[in-house]
């Protein structure tokens, strides 16, 4: 993809297109289009290659979500089950292996932060490549349960990293208008990864070898070898490389993405442009790091926005449930084969709750779907709860049915609302100089929350069944109420403008750069015609 820099259209007949698609767009002569006009016209469309771009960063979310569930599957596999957890010990060595990818997923999500910072963040996501292509290898061949454990954690340490940095790039290279569905495909990649994950791992169950359950690995080696490979194809981030001093670069990059058939001289990209190097330049001027975050107060309001975001999402459960499906089938009667295959349909509904969830985003908001979610989350799984009191180990047909329906429903439910929303909002809510470490605060809430439910999840159920799910819902409730009262909602801001909604100072806002960017064309535009006369 050539990123060469490219100068402002200023010839005569390019000037003169660019007004007559403003002129028609507005319904009025250039002379009178003034900035909300021309905000109007440069904000209602997407280029392709932003969707390109956005869709080649979601493979980042694809090998975090084949990564993590690339293990669900194989607890139910006869030859795994037959070679490490045929112990006394099964239940602690399968929260082992869940837990243990999760631990070193948040060292992940810490170590991206100076990588992102110092380097960039196609480079960071090279770095993850490449662990989860080692170590997914070695998983593979692993010859005992501590190898294939010392793995899996090192496997997470990578998916981490990817998770962690993806929507912060994908946040910087989309448009304001259309961010939250574009950053939304995070979610999107993740739980088509696990689609994925779940046909792999039904097909190799019919697979009578001892290797059946090494197969899985090796696609995901595979898997990160695309993700490496793909990342040739991106541009650095814009507001990376604003940050880096690299000014031209950074334009030349938003005028690619950013220029459209209905902006065909770049207003909106030179705008933004402006706006980033103006916040970018303040920023600048200010200290940085961790200790500068939790020692300033409207900075804490964000770190706190980072944190609660996944200790309601995580506290429903999804993760443990996700990556159990296929065992929590299991406890309800259902064979191996039925198992996986019930562990498809499951995701196959979560993937068409993302796609409702991605519709959704630009339209109804965040912090509305989080509220929706959290209290609809809630009400779902005190009925998931009540249907294992009553009809787990029985043979009421109607009631293990109505028991496996419930967490159809649930997966859906959640993906709607919560999935997508959550990757949009932490990537989101932080400014540029500070984005690195406060993905890092999102996302070690992500993953201690993940640790904290999924970790305990088998023994758990083992000991006290249906009451486990009782935790989820107090967690869930209280911290839904949290954010219902303290979130503020930043759907069509610009990414500089969400700094108003934690108190602190904007230094231009895209409006008043489009208006300075409409004004230089129309003076460019006469100048011309002066010229030519």
């Amino acid at each position: 993809m050539s990123l060469e820099t490219e100068s402002r259209p200023e010839t005569s007949n390019e000037l003169a297109s660019s007004e007559e698609v403003y002129d028609k767009a507005t319904s009025k002569p250039s002379s009178e289009v003034g900035a909300s006009d021309a905000v109007d016209v440069v904000t209602h469309s997407v280029s392709w290659i932003t969707y390109q771009v956005i869709f080649t960063a979601a493979l980042g979310g694809f090998l975090y979500g084949f990564s993590a569930n690339a293990i669900a599957g194989t607890l139910a596999q006869t030859s795994f089950i037959s070679k490490f957890l045929s112990t006394t010990d099964a239940a602690q060595r399968t929260d082992g292996l869940l837990g243990g990818f999760l631990a070193g997923a948040m060292v992940g999500s810490v170590a991206q932060a100076p990588i992102s910072k110092n380097f960039g963040r196609r480079p960071c996501n090279a770095i993850a490549a490449i662990i989860v292509i080692l170590s997914g290898a070695l998983q593979a061949a692993s010859v005992n349960i501590a190898m294939l454990l010392t793995f899996r954690v090192l496997c997470g340490v990578g998916a981490g990293m990817v998770l962690a940095n993806s929507p912060v790039y994908m946040s910087e290279v989309a448009p304001p208008h259309a961010r939250g569905s574009l950053v939304g495909m995070q979610g999107v990649g993740i739980v088509s990864a696990y689609i994925l994950c779940a046909v792999f791992n039904l097909g190799f169950s019919f697979v009578h070898s001892a290797v059946q359950w090494r197969l899985i690995f090796v696609v995901l080696t595979g898997m990160a070898v695309l993700h490496l490979v793909s990342l040739s194809f991106l541009p650095e981030s814009p507001r990376w490389l604003m940050e880096q001093g690299r000014d031209e670069e950074a334009t030349a990059v938003l005028i690619r993405l950013h220029k459209t058939k209905s902006d065909p001289t770049g207003v909106l990209a030179h705008a933004e442009a402006t706006q980033i190097k103006a916040q970018v330049e303040t920023e600048k001027k200010l200290p940085g790091g961790f200790w500068y975050i939790f020692t300033t107060r409207h900075l804490l309001k964000r770190a706190y926005c980072s944190i609660l975001l996944w200790v309601m999402a995580q506290g429903t459960g999804i993760t443990a449930i996700a990556n159990l499906i296929p065992t929590l089938m299991g406890g309800l009667g259902f064979g191996v084969t039925l198992q996986l295959a019930l562990g498809v349909v499951w995701t196959v509904c979560a993937v068409i709750g993302c796609g409702f969830n991605v519709f959704l985003l630009d339209r109804v908001g965040r912090v509305r779907l989080l509220v929706v979610g959290g209290f609809g989350s809630t009400a779902i799984l005190s009925v998931m709860a009540v249907l294992q009191k009553y009809y787990l180990g029985t043979d009421d047909t109607a009631g293990l049915n109505a028991a496996v329906a419930i967490y159809f429903i649930f997966g859906a439910f959640f993906t709607t609302t919560i999935e997508c929303t959550a990757y949009v909002y932490g990537s989101e809510i932080w400014p540029t100089h500070l984005r690195s470490e406060g993905s890092t605060l999102v996302y070690a809430s992500f993953f201690s929350n993940s640790i904290a439910y999924s970790s305990p999840v088998t023994v758990g159920l083992n000991s006290i069944g249906w009451k486990f799910y009782m935790i989820f819902v107090a967690v869930t409730v209280v911290s839904t109420v949290a954010i219902w009262l303290t979130f503020p909602e930043t759907i069509g801001l610009p990414l500089e403008e969400i700094n108003a909604k934690f108190n602190e100072k904007v230094e231009m806002d895209l409006k008043s750069a489009v208006e300075a960017e409409v004004e230089q064309g129309k003076a460019n535009a006469n100048n011309t015609r002066k010229a030519t006369a």
